[in-house]
């Protein structure tokens, strides 16, 4: 018979089995590879998603967010108190670095930063408490107590799983011990320093974590539990503000209450984590880790003496085991009566109503989390100031809607839970009920920036067209989101799973927030143009997104199966941009160090279209797709051929003639700046421009939109994109162009009668050019 394994080791195979699950569950097969040898039963085939790509590409933006906010920390503790003059001059700054890198820092910025990484501490134990569900009983403590091992030892085990795999612990920690230690002088040995005592950190904070929650599953009721939750995710935000406030500024009240903290601050776990960081002799170093191990191991020991005593009668508490009060049967509603939205949207709503903890997170956070940048940030004498600022107020108002369709659009799927089955039999198809949820997402989201603007425009001395239109804007997104938000919550959501924490992908939630700044920076831009491009970009990617989860929903609950390869209009926004950095790349190898001209130009142009449309091909080739544009499709149809370009060319060579007699036409040494520029200005405008363009934006992105929208619909969409990707001057003749190329391919099924038609046009207003010159 088989000896059980020590204790070790069973604490080693429960984190490798936890560890294993996370890379399961986040499909990234970079971490723990099974080695050449290892044998393994032959499963199910599962999606192949590439989501560690996404989480990749996301995280180097996070930390680099982060990394620069404790870097701000640092130099804005010292600055304060150390009363450092130098400071106020932007020039002085490399001194102060280099002093304070090189010397000892004083007591009072030891007791500041101790005191802003007990902070960051605490933030590590709020935040996975709030985010996670305390209703729903710990199975899986419960399955392992059944195995033969001693409860101590699983008990050791969940502390240490959970000081490694908490990923929010880690950001709050980990840029802020890593900027200390570069400030101490360690150099590129900062970020090794500052993952060992991050790591020490995180393992009190998840004997404390595991105190409290066992605690409260074993002593309290499921419907109080979720209300507790609810107050904990509002707790969490008060240390999260408190401690990044010293990142956002010099004037907050925060820096006064640090100045006056007493010496005992220093003594704690995170002050002889600073302590020794910051020590610049090896004996102070030994006497402070020294002091570090002592105190986490009395800690430690005490915490699991507490958690023994708590599970003295076994892991099954009254509290598990309740029920949840019973919810009042409402009486059914008499036939004929008015009400509310759809039964979905009503569904919501009641969801809304019942679950403390999604009202608190949708409809408070975000009013919680604004008002806590403002008060820790010292800028509440500055409210006023607000209204001088059209930008500010209008990305306040989007930034409240946006983040109320974080807690609740995005989270459309994640709400359902075990019963996302049930929308799969209702008489409502699934896309229909998504819909309908981000109808009423979209007018939730609304209330906040409505209330707001409408203030501001009333306290306004003057009506101010510019802040109207850019609160216009502000709204407008809004919609657009709620459509973007559901589609990424259709990939960021794992029916499959049975963790809380697994239901949802973060790195969809980091993407969704990465493209609500986007937005943010074109309210923040001065140029009319940029915005309303950026808006136009904006409904095309909610486009995009929502035909991908549409396809996606048939197999949200098969494991294995994934929708059928076809060209969509995400695979055309996708050219589009390949097709873009390819031109800059190759203008920047052709262009060397003399000037741009017309030859580099039309070679860039062709180097980039004939590369995107390889690599499309083959991607199509690869994957099997089905409804890859051809080029030609039977007969050329001339007539389409004729009209449009006799409807193309009459408004192109109007148009000309206008720009010419206003004085906007393009300047004669553009069209002329060499002996050969005609040639290859033609071969540019009549070959290359109409092959290329005409494959990405008709082929493709008008290819993909028939597949969810009407000809009309999907013929004005492709020629609003193909316009804004061209000079303002010529935005109007060639969303003209876009309209006719596009139902010249709607009617002919082929690309060759658009391509006719663009190349025809370019021919004849370039002629035009030529004769008015």
């Amino acid at each position: 018979m088989m000896a059980p394994p020590s204790s070790q080791q069973a604490i080693w195979l429960l984190i490798r089995l936890r560890l294993q699950r996370l890379r399961n569950l986040s499909g990234s097969a970079l971490l723990f590879k099974r080695g050449q040898n290892g044998k393994s039963r032959a499963a199910t085939p599962g999606k192949r998603r590439g989501r560690w790509l996404i989480g990749v590409l996301l995280m180097a933006p996070m930390l680099f967010s982060f990394g620069h906010m404790a870097q701000k920390s640092v130099l804005n503790l010292h600055c304060q108190l150390d009363a450092v003059a130098a400071c106020g001059l932007q020039q002085a700054m490399p001194a102060v670095i280099a002093h304070l890198t090189t010397t000892p820092f004083s007591a009072a910025l030891l007791a500041g930063l101790s005191f802003q990484l007990t902070l960051l501490w605490l933030v590590s134990v709020l935040v996975p408490l709030g985010t996670g569900e305390l209703a729903r009983p710990d199975w899986d403590l419960e399955w392992l107590v059944t195995l033969p091992t001693p409860m101590t030892t699983l008990l050791w085990a969940r502390v240490f799983e959970r000081s490694v795999v908490n990923p929010a612990g880690m950001l709050a920690v980990l840029p802020t011990t890593t900027m200390v230690a570069w400030y101490s002088g360690h150099g590129w040995l900062s970020p090794v320093l500052a993952l060992a005592v991050s790591l020490v950190l995180l393992l009190l904070a998840a004997m404390l974590r595991t105190l409290v929650d066992t605690g409260l599953r074993l002593s309290l009721a499921p419907s109080k539990l979720g209300n507790l939750q609810a107050m904990i995710s509002i707790l969490s935000l008060l240390p999260m503000y408190a401690g990044m406030s010293f990142g956002m500024g010099q004037s907050g009240f925060m820096f006064g209450w640090v100045a006056t903290l007493p010496a005992w601050i220093s003594w704690t776990p995170p002050g002889q984590i600073v302590a020794m960081l910051n020590a610049r002799e090896a004996s102070t170093a030994l006497l402070a880790a020294g002091a570090l191990l002592a105190q986490s191991m009395a800690l430690l020991a005490l915490g699991m003496a507490i958690l023994r005593r708590q599970l003295r009668h076994g892991v099954v508490g009254s509290g598990q085991r309740a029920n949840v009060r019973k919810a009042a049967i409402s009486a059914p509603v008499a036939p004929g009566r008015w009400q509310i939205g759809s039964v979905i949207q009503r569904r919501e709503l009641t969801l809304l109503k019942r679950d403390r903890n999604f009202l608190v997170q949708t409809m408070f956070l975000p009013l919680l989390i604004l008002g806590s940048q403002v008060v820790f940030t010292g800028r509440l004498h500055d409210v006023h100031e607000l209204l001088d600022s059209p930008a500010l107020v209008a990305s306040t108002g989007f930034f409240l809607g946006t983040y109320t369709l974080m807690m609740s659009a995005f989270q459309n799927l994640n709400k359902e839970g075990g019963a996302l089955w049930l929308l799969y039999t209702f008489p409502v198809g699934v896309e229909q009920a998504l819909r309908e949820k981000a109808q009423l997402w979209a007018m939730l989201a609304m209330i906040y920036p409505v209330i707001m603007f409408g203030a501001a425009l009333a306290w306004m001395p003057a009506w101010r067209w510019d802040m109207a239109g850019l609160m216009l804007l502000a709204l407008a997104g809004i919609p657009l989101y709620a459509v973007i938000g559901v589609a990424l919550g259709v990939f960021a959501s794992d029916p499959q799973a049975t963790e809380a924490a697994a239901k949802m992908r973060p790195s969809y939630m980091y993407l969704y927030l990465l493209l609500t700044s986007l937005y943010i920076a074109a309210l923040a831009a001065g140029s009319v143009v940029q915005q309303l491009v950026f808006v136009v970009l904006t409904a095309a990617l909610a486009v995009a997104l929502w035909q991908k989860a549409r396809d996606e929903v048939p197999y949200l609950l098969d494991p294995a199966a994934s929708p059928p390869a076809r060209v969509s209009f995400a695979d055309g926004l996708m050219a589009a941009m390949l097709f873009f950095v390819l031109q800059v790349l190759a203008m920047l190898l052709l262009k060397g160090k003399g000037e741009t001209n017309l030859q580099q130009i039309a070679l860039a142009f062709g180097i980039a279209g004939a590369t995107t449309y390889a690599a499309m091909r083959l991607l199509y080739w690869r994957s099997k797709a089905t409804g890859v544009p051809r080029i030609q499709q039977g007969r050329p149809a001339w007539p389409l051929v004729l009209a449009g370009t006799a409807l193309t060319a009459l408004f192109g060579v109007g148009y000309t003639m206008l720009l010419h007699a206003y004085g906007l036409a393009p300047p004669a040494s553009l069209l002329l700046a060499g002996q050969w520029s005609w040639l290859w200005l033609g071969a540019l405008a009549v070959l290359a421009a109409p092959l290329c363009e005409e494959f990405i934006f008709r082929g493709l992105l008008q290819g993909g939109l028939r597949r969810s929208l009407p000809a009309w619909q999907a013929i004005i969409i492709g020629a609003a994109i193909f316009a804004i990707v061209h000079p303002p001057a010529s935005m109007l003749p060639v969303f003209v162009l876009g309209l006719c190329t596009g139902w010249a391919y709607e009617k002919s099924g082929a690309l060759l009668a658009p391509m006719l038609v663009h190349g025809s046009y370019n021919a004849v207003v370039l002629a035009c050019q030529f004769v008015l010159l």
